[in-house]
């Protein structure tokens, strides 16, 4: 399974289409008559990767069911159908947000790459974690020296017009980092638009940054604008900076520059005014030695550095935002408050924490779900920490017993919470605070054979 996708879309022909299409293409499908449907599997505590909706629909349009999930879940990838007439509303949509839109009637290949990139999209937001705490200070939280140091850059970059370059290790929230200049800034009033460059396939880079015009390329079958338009008055959030090929990186260097570009497949010179923050956990310097990512395009981003410290170097950040995840988990699960052991914050503190705040979110609500007492215990966070000592071998034969002894703990805290989800494979990604898709391939990876019918 590729992914699930929820559709909403009234017109019962169209929706058994995109139904047949995306299921044909190995995708889990809801499809919904209408936007309260929609929003009503939605509240039902079920996950997808992305949202289809038409815009003109009865009970509740497409627009009042992407701001309902903007409310709750910020991070889901809305695409938008729409007739030619309400083009503008879809444009609307994306400067708030939305993830793209498709006119009718489109195109199947046009379709398919929009959804696809959606899902890559929504994978790699669950990898790096933006869904960090949504309190304390622009949605972070944290008292310790090496994370107010980091305030204190992320204000003065704020209130200065430079590119901002955000580095760290995947799940430090960089994404957050970045919301929070923009929320800061004088261009708070404007748009927030982001792209994820490793979810973009090479070849529509330059057509995803800048737009195109009608027949630009096949599938082409009208123009559209580019994020850099959509984007201006505001701030372009550009992840994984480093994804960007060589041959697309000279227009951005251009754009920064100037703010000029054009459109693939067009001749007029537009202009915009957007506020560039990029983000990367690769060394982009590196890259640049390299030969893989331009050195003048490495100084114009990297106007105002800020680096993120891993969450193993915030140790007094732990015990709080674990309580934070944990008061956050029980509230949305409608369950009892849960309160942490006397002997977890010291299994906090030994982790080494490989997924920073992301994993720790995880590791929280999966204990949260899977455990029936008050008091969550270290064994419950399942880390791997309390497993028995490997016996004296030779250290190759020690790292296979240990990676083999996580794999087998993995599988046993899967098998739990998919028997807890009564064989719902949905149902036990959300409880174990991963994606569809991620659980499928770990399913694959790890070797589980679990009943379910991924429902």
């Amino acid at each position: 399974m590729k992914g699930t996708i929820l559709v909403a879309e009234d017109d019962r022909n169209l929706r058994r289409v995109l139904q047949a299409m995306l299921t044909r293409e190995g995708y889990e499908v809801a499809a919904m008559p209408d936007g309260a449907a929609a929003a009503e599997w939605w509240l039902a505590t079920r996950r997808a990767d992305a949202l289809i909706t038409d815009i003109r629909m009865p009970k509740m349009d497409g627009l009042a069911l992407f701001r309902r999930c903007r409310e709750r879940h910020p991070e889901l990838p809305v695409i938008l159908i729409t007739a030619f007439g309400r083009i503008e509303d879809a444009v609307e949509a994306m400067r708030g947000g939305a993830f793209d839109y498709i006119s009718k009637p489109f195109d199947e290949g046009e379709l398919l790459r929009v959804v696809g990139n959606a899902v890559a999209t929504s994978e790699a937001v669950d990898r790096e974690g933006a869904s960090a705490p949504a309190e304390e200070w622009f949605g972070m939280v944290g008292g310790s020296p090496a994370w107010l140091d980091v305030r204190k850059v992320i204000e003065k970059a704020a209130a200065s017009p430079f590119a901002v370059l955000i580095t760290g290790e995947t799940g430090t929230g960089k994404e957050l980092v970045a919301r929070a200049i923009h929320r800061i800034s004088v261009r708070r009033d404007g748009p927030f638009l982001k792209i994820n460059g490793a979810a973009i396939p090479p070849t529509l880079w330059e057509a995803e940054m800048f737009g195109y015009e009608k027949g630009a390329f096949t599938g082409a079958v009208q123009s559209k604008p580019g994020r850099f338009e959509l984007a201006d008055g505001g701030t372009f959030f550009l992840d994984e900076v480093g994804e960007v090929p060589l041959a697309v990186q000279g227009k951005l260097l251009r754009v920064l520059e100037d703010g000029e570009f054009e459109r693939v497949g067009g001749v007029k010179t537009l202009t915009a005014d957007v506020r560039l923050i990029c983000a990367s956990n690769r060394d982009l310097k590196r890259d640049t030695e390299r030969g893989r990512f331009r050195e003048d395009l490495y100084y114009r981003v990297s106007g105002i550095p800020i680096h993120l410290p891993p969450l193993r170097d915030r140790r007094e950040d732990l015990v709080p935002l674990a309580e934070f995840f944990l008061a956050r988990t029980c509230r949305n699960l409608g369950v009892g408050r849960k309160t942490l052991s006397d002997g977890t914050a010291e299994v906090l503190d030994r982790y080494t924490w490989p997924g920073n705040i992301r994993e720790l979110e995880n590791a929280v609500a999966r204990a949260v779900a899977l455990s029936d007492e008050d008091t969550l215990t270290p064994a419950d966070l399942c880390l791997g920490l309390a497993q028995p000592e490997a016996p004296v071998s030779p250290a190759d034969i020690e790292g296979e017993r240990f990676h083999e002894s996580v794999r087998e703990h993995k599988r046993a805290v899967i098998r739990r919470a998919i028997a807890k989800a009564g064989g719902s494979k949905s149902r036990a990604a959300e409880i174990l605070g991963l994606s569809p898709t991620y659980l499928s391939r770990l399913l694959r990876v790890l070797g589980v054979e679990g009943k379910g019918n991924g429902a």
